[in-house]
């Protein structure tokens, strides 16, 4: 009787171990581990044996690649730090290139004083076009020719980004208003006829 209890208690203490806990999970290998507790066989327990090693082995081997993964990222990021720290990237120095220019390219294309209304075919946007003050002219041609954000369009007026965008959205309000009583005016004169 102290054997059996003894055992009992032995095989309590193993199967609280997290990796048989694992192994018996599968139902397959729990009804063959019950099995050699009740009819302790010898050709069942070498069955139990060689499928408990198979596991284990799967296990030992996950456990590996794991960790490779792991050394292997963290030996990476320690390499491309290490190139960073070798090979900063200059972006304003180069022995190789001319010396750019002195001055603000931006400043430049600010400057420029082609117009909008040049680029414009329709003769009704022309016209309603014209109707605009000269800020909100220059506030669209910055934009639509040069593609300047409103910030730096804001920045080299002295304005806020705000103002920059309630003149752009007030300028195309008002050649819509325009083109639509063009618009309304002419469907009014071909009614007449």
């Amino acid at each position: 009787m102290i054997d059996q209890t003894l055992l009992r208690a032995k095989i309590k203490e193993i199967t609280r171990h997290p990796l048989v806990k694992h192994f018996l999970s599968n139902p397959r290998y729990e009804r063959l581990f019950n099995h050699v507790l009740e009819h302790p066989d010898s050709e069942e327990a070498e069955c139990l044996d060689r499928e408990f090693k198979r596991f284990y082995k799967n296990i030992r081997m996950i456990k590996y690649i794991n960790s490779m993964i792991r050394i292997f990222s963290v030996d990476f990021d320690k390499r491309v730090r290490k190139n960073r720290e070798r090979f900063p990237l200059m972006i304003d120095e180069s022995p190789n290139l001319p010396e750019p220019p002195r001055g603000d390219l931006l400043d430049d294309v600010l400057e420029q004083e082609e117009e909008l209304s040049e680029h414009l075919q329709d003769p009704m946007l022309y016209e309603a076009f014209l109707q605009l003050t000269d800020k909100q002219k220059k506030v669209l041609a910055q934009i639509y020719i040069h593609g300047v954000s409103m910030q730096e369009i804001a920045d080299s007026l002295g304005e806020s980004r705000q103002n920059i965008s309630k003149i752009h959205k007030r300028a195309l309000e008002k050649i819509r208003e325009l083109l639509n009583s063009k618009a309304e005016g002419n469907d009014n004169s071909e009614s007449a006829r």
